[in-house]
């Protein structure tokens, strides 16, 4: 019995070792390539024989690994330490020492992450010979005085993540050894100032991301990144902002200072860096989720000093965010010097928008929302040859500015929602030649009449949550590029045969959210192109025959969320296309589904919520698993509780349910079963009549021969 235990606590042992680095876990990726998950340790990893110790091949060994202590490598191979190129280690180490690094002269990235770190001691990382990439982001770590200390300066280092600790201070020696450094991550942190110039020796440094810290002033710490160009110090502390703290940075092309508590803004910002920057170049400044209130103009002394020192002209584009501020004035000149293609003055408080329109000849895009505008200028959009993208929404707008706009001809996407606009009698716009989006949602609108010739190129119309009763007064049958309407969440009661006005071209319609209690036959016959209706939430209790007569290509159709008790399936035989519907929360109580068992393409109709019995449920399901009919009943959201089949909800009968014509209707099911013989039928019998004929014709000839000889 002691030799049987002994033998099962060898094979145990055996196994956990095997389970380090699992044989199904090793990845030969490529030549001398690897790709390893090991668990406690790294152990039992056989590279290829001409990869071990070669510096004739690019060897790659990638190792993840889970759950260590900060000990493992103790009696392991330290061989294998050494061909290592790429570790990402996994465990829960407060105080460590990192040991396990001094023999990695050959790892080039670093990945320990989350392991609840708090303080490293020794300078782990003097012998990384190779190193070009360190993540210590997501511990706990305070003090980095002396953990960046190297026997050999490390010449190929390139970035460093220390995000998510806990750092409060950077001493001026903390980066000194770092000069090839290329992208350095300090964001959430609690660093609150930059007193020593930590950055000093960071000469090629073109990444820092200070932001989600606590810092109030930068104190020259920016001085010496002469190649800096992406600077983020987003969510710090920082009220004013001195340009001499950039002044020697000549190539910034993002700048972000959002979420600060910055009151001004110095002249000379917007148009800083551009005569350093390459052509095609774009530059982003980020001012937004602060407390400015004023926009000056443009420094004439750096216009002047731009004028002498251009020798030609460099296409250098602005990308300016200055959204969710306290801006009430904007001066004229402000954007000047700039060849700005974006700005986004959304949720301030402007009173107006007078700038020079010669500064906005190359945006694109332009956010004035969520502000106090009640009119525009043609003055200010005279230039804006080049605008797609217009948001006015949320303003006190009482008319489209169509006028301010007729000078752009590119426009993809206009958004007027929720403003104040009762009456709209011209929309003399272009669109893109691709086409475009209207967004006149949420205002009071009643009426729409488009004459031909305006709003040229209009693809797509969001009318939504307006006053719109009466859907005749909505015209826009000369909109011949209009293929998009959304009606929905307004106040009409019934559809007739002239109630929709709307261009033929037209295959999305939502009138959902209406109060539509009754739809006359052909309403919808002028849209022969429809594929996609929406009808529900409404007050339909009927759908009456004919009703869909026209909509001969329509393939999703919502009815879902009205009040139909009944419904006859033959109301939806002019439905050649139909592939979708949706009759759920109706409450209805009988479907006679009769007129889809002659249908020859699939049609998948939604039936949650209802009150359909559990035996034609039944039936129904069992038809279109025997392929009697090409109607699939199904649900959104399958039950879990209750009486219902397959995840449909339906009702147990209590008396049996009697179709109100059930007297008179024929078994169609049997029909198409005997239709489907007989058509068997004449198949064979056609093919026998070839087949005789075919013999008699050969016996013709044999005959014929025979009389010949």
């Amino acid at each position: 019995m002691r030799e049987v235990t002994i033998i099962l606590v060898l094979l145990f042992s055996s196994s956990l070792v095997a389970a380090f680095c699992p044989l199904d876990k090793i990845h030969r990726v490529g030549h001398c390539s690897y790709r390893i998950v090991c668990i406690n340790t790294i152990s039992d990893i056989n590279l290829d024989s001409e990869c071990q110790g070669s510096s004739n091949y690019n060897v790659q060994v990638d190792v993840i690994l889970q759950n260590a202590s900060d000990t493992f490598h103790v009696g392991a191979d330290p061989e294998l330490f050494t061909m290592i190129t790429t570790l990402s280690i996994h465990g829960n180490w407060p105080r460590t020492e990192l040991s396990f690094l001094d023999n990695m002269y050959r790892l080039r990235n670093l990945h320990i992450i989350n392991n609840n770190i708090q303080q490293i001691f020794n300078s782990p990382f003097q012998n990384l010979v190779s190193v070009e990439n360190i993540d210590l982001s997501y511990n706990r770590i305070s003090n980095i005085e002396d953990l960046f200390q190297f026997e050999t300066r490390p010449f190929k280092m390139h970035s460093i993540s220390l995000a998510h600790n806990s750092i409060v201070e950077i001493p001026g020696y903390a980066f000194e050894e770092l000069s090839s450094l290329v992208e350095l991550d300090l964001s959430y942190n609690y660093i609150r100032e930059l007193r020593e110039e930590p950055f000093s020796n960071l000469t090629n440094l073109q990444v820092l991301r200070l932001n989600n810290n606590k810092i109030k002033d930068l104190n020259g710490a920016l001085h010496n990144l002469l190649n800096l160009r992406h600077l983020y110090l987003r969510s710090n502390e920082i009220q004013k902002f001195d340009m001499g703290t950039i002044n020697t940075i000549n190539h910034l092309e993002t700048f972000d200072l959002s979420k600060n508590l910055i009151e001004t803004i110095d002249p000379t910002l917007f148009p800083r860096h551009w005569k350093h920057l390459s052509n095609n170049s774009i530059c982003r400044i980020m001012l937004s989720d602060n407390h400015i209130a004023h926009i000056p103009n443009a420094s004439i002394e750096v216009f002047e000093r731009f004028r002498r020192n251009s020798n030609k002209p460099i296409y250098v584009f602005t990308k300016l965010d200055l959204s969710n501020n306290s801006i009430t004035n904007i001066e004229y000149n402000a954007f000047s010097l700039m060849q700005i293609i974006s700005i986004d003055l959304s949720n301030n408080r402007l009173t107006d928008f007078i700038v020079n329109a010669d500064d906005l000849i190359y945006v694109r895009y332009l956010n004035l929302s969520s502000n106090y505008l009640n009119r525009l200028y043609y003055e200010s959009f005279s230039s804006m040859h080049n605008l797609q993208n217009f948001d006015l929404s949320h303003n006190y707008m009482e008319y489209f500015p169509d006028q301010s706009l007729s000078n752009t001809h590119s426009l993809k996407y206009v958004n007027i929602t929720y403003n104040d606009i009762l009456e709209l009698h011209s929309l003399r716009i272009t669109f893109h030649p691709e086409g475009g989006y209207l967004d006149l949602s949420n205002n009071g609108l009643s009426s729409l009449i488009i004459p031909e010739n305006e709003a040229i190129g209009l693809k797509e119309l969001a009318l939504n949550s307006n006053n719109i009763s009466d859907a005749y007064l909505i015209r826009l049958t000369d909109q011949h590029n209009l293929t998009r309407l959304d009606m929905s969440n307004n106040f009409i009661v019934e559809l007739d045969e002239s109630s929709l006005q709307l261009p033929e071209k037209l295959d999305y319609l939502d009138i959902s959210f209406n109060d539509i209690y009754r739809i006359a036959p052909s309403a919808f016959i002028r849209l022969n192109n429809l594929q996609t209706l929406r009808l529900s939430h409404n007050q339909l209790k009927v759908i009456d025959h004919g009703v869909f007569r026209g909509l001969s290509i329509l393939m999703n159709l919502d009815l879902s969320f009205n009040e139909i008790g009944q419904l006859d399936s033959k109301v939806f035989m002019d439905l050649k296309m139909l592939s979708l519907l949706s009759l759920r929360n109706n409450g209805l109580n009988i479907l006679d589904n009769d007129g889809w068992l002659s249908r020859k393409q699939d049609l998948t109709v939604y039936l949650d919520d209802n009150n359909l019995s559990c035996t034609w449920l039944a039936k129904a399901l069992t038809d279109f698993n025997r392929g009697y009919s090409r109607m699939h009943p199904s649900v959104l959201k399958p039950v879990l509780t209750g009486n219902s089949i397959q995840g449909i909800p339906c009702k147990q009968e209590v008396q049996n349910l009697e179709y109100p014509s059930a007297k008179y209707m024929t078994d169609e099911r049997l029909l198409i079963i005997n239709q489907n013989i007989l058509e068997a039928v004449q198949e064979q019998t056609s093919l026998l009549r070839k087949f005789m004929w075919h013999s008699i014709l050969q016996d013709a000839e044999r005959k014929t021969a025979l009389n010949v000889v």
